[in-house]
C-alpha cells in the first residue's frame, strides 16, 4: 500500500479518463493497494479473472475494471469501467506521485561542485555533493541527485533523472527523458587488452556511450565506453538492475534486458528484443529484431529475427524442450546400454 498526502475523489480521477463510472459515494481516496490489502480509501485495479475471489471480498473504495465488467456481482463499490484497467491504473499512480511529491528544481546545493564552464538549462536541480566537470551540458528540467559525478564534456538532455551515486565518464551523451538509477556507471573503460610478450597491454578506450531518448537504466548497471566509436543504447530500451553492457555494443529500440544480463563487447541487439534474467551473450554476435532469449541462457551464435531461444548453449525453444524431455530417459538408456555390453562381453 502506498499512501499519498493529496486526496483524490472518484469523480476527480474519472474526469481525466475516457471511461464509464459506477459511483455510490464521494470517498476521499488516499492510497493505492492490492485488492487483498485495500481499505475503504484505496484505489485498486482488477483485470485478471484468477483474482475474482479476492475481488468479492476486497474493501477497496475505487476499482478500475474492464469496460465489459458486470458490476452486479459486487454493486456496493465505486468502479471505473475502462479499456486496459491496469495501464490506466499505472498512469494514475504516476500522476499521483507527481502531485504528491513535485520535484524541487532551480536549486544547486551549496555542497555541489559545478565547473564554471558547465552549461545549465532552466528548472534544474543538482543535489548535495555532486561533482560536475568542465564543459558539461545539462538541459532543461533535469534532476541530478546526491553524490553523482559527471565528468568533462558530458551532455545530458531534457527531463532526465540521474539518481544518487551515479558516475558518468567523460564525453558520454544522454538524450531526453532518460532515467538512470542509483549506482550506475556509464562510460567506464571497455575491457580491452592486447597480449604481447607475456604482458596484457591495455587498449585505450577513447570512444563514448550514447543513450537515446526514453531509456531507463536499473540500479548498479554498467555500460562501457567504446574503444573508438560509441556504445549505443537505442530509444525506449529498458535495462534492469545489475546489467553489464560491454564496449562497442549497440542495442536497438524498445528492447528489454532483465537483471544480470551480460553482453560481451561488440554485441548487436536489435529492436524489440527480450533478454530474460542472467542471459549471457558472447562478443561480436547479433540478436536480431524481436528475438526472445530465456533466463540463464548462454548465447554463442547469432539469433535470427523473431526467434525464441533458451538454454546453454542457447537453442531454438522447440528443440531445447525436446532435448530436456529426452533427458529423463537417459538413466534407462544407459542401463540398457550396459546390459547389452555385458551380454556381448560376459567377461
Amino acid at each position: 500500500m502506498k499512501k499519498f498526502q493529496i486526496l483524490l475523489t472518484p469523480a476527480k480521477i474519472a474526469s481525466e479518463l475516457d471511461c464509464q463510472t459506477h459511483f455510490i459515494n464521494k470517498l476521499k481516496l488516499n492510497n493505492v493497494a492490492e485488492l487483498q490489502e485495500a481499505d475503504e480509501n484505496s484505489v485498486c485495479f482488477f483485470e485478471n479473472p484468477k483474482y475474482a475471489d479476492i475481488l468479492k471480498t476486497t474493501k477497496a473504495g475505487l476499482i478500475f475494471v474492464p469496460s465489459d465488467f458486470n458490476i452486479n456481482g459486487k454493486p456496493g463499490t465505486n468502479y471505473i469501467l475502462i479499456d486496459k484497467p491496469y495501464m490506466n491504473f499505472i498512469m494514475l499512480v504516476r500522476k499521483w506521485l507527481q502531485l504528491d511529491h513535485p520535484q524541487t528544481k532551480d536549486i544547486i546545493a551549496s555542497s555541489a561542485r559545478v565547473a564554471k564552464s558547465t552549461e545549465i538549462g532552466n528548472n534544474i536541480a543538482i543535489s548535495h555533493n555532486c561533482v560536475i566537470g568542465e564543459n558539461v551540458q545539462i538541459s532543461d528540467d533535469t534532476i541530478i541527485k546526491s553524490n553523482c559525478v559527471i565528468e568533462d564534456n558530458v551532455q545530458i538532455g531534457k527531463n532526465c533523472i540521474i539518481h544518487p551515486n551515479t558516475t558518468i565518464y567523460k564525453d558520454c551523451i544522454i538524450h531526453n527523458n532518460v532515467i538512470v538509477h542509483a549506482g550506475c556507471v556509464i562510460g567506464a573503460d571497455g575491457f580491452g587488452y592486447l597480449y604481447h610478450n607475456g604482458i596484457h597491454h591495455k587498449i585505450p578506450q577513447v570512444g563514448n556511450v550514447i543513450i537515446e531518448d526514453d531509456v531507463e537504466i536499473g540500479a548498479n548497471s554498467t555500460i562501457d565506453r567504446a574503444a573508438l566509436a560509441s556504445t549505443i543504447i537505442g530509444k525506449g530500451t529498458k535495462i534492469d538492475n545489475l546489467v553489464q553492457i560491454g564496449h562497442n555494443c549497440k542495442i536497438g529500440e524498445n528492447s528489454v534486458l532483465c537483471a544480470q544480463v551480460g553482453l560481451a563487447g561488440s554485441t548487436h541487439i536489435g529492436n524489440n528484443v527480450y533478454l530474460a534474467g542472467q542471459v549471457g551473450v558472447a562478443g561480436h554476435l547479433t540478436i536480431e529484431d524481436g528475438a526472445m532469449i530465456g533466463a540463464q541462457s548462454g548465447v554463442s551464435n547469432t539469433i535470427p529475427k523473431g526467434a525464441k531461444y533458451f538454454g546453454t548453449p542457447a537453442l531454438d525453444a522447440g528443440l531445447q524442450k525436446r532435448i530436456m524431455i529426452s533427458k529423463k530417459f537417459l538413466p534407462e538408456i544407459v542401463k540398457d546400454y550396459r546390459k547389452r555390453q555385458k551380454e556381448k562381453d560376459p567377461k
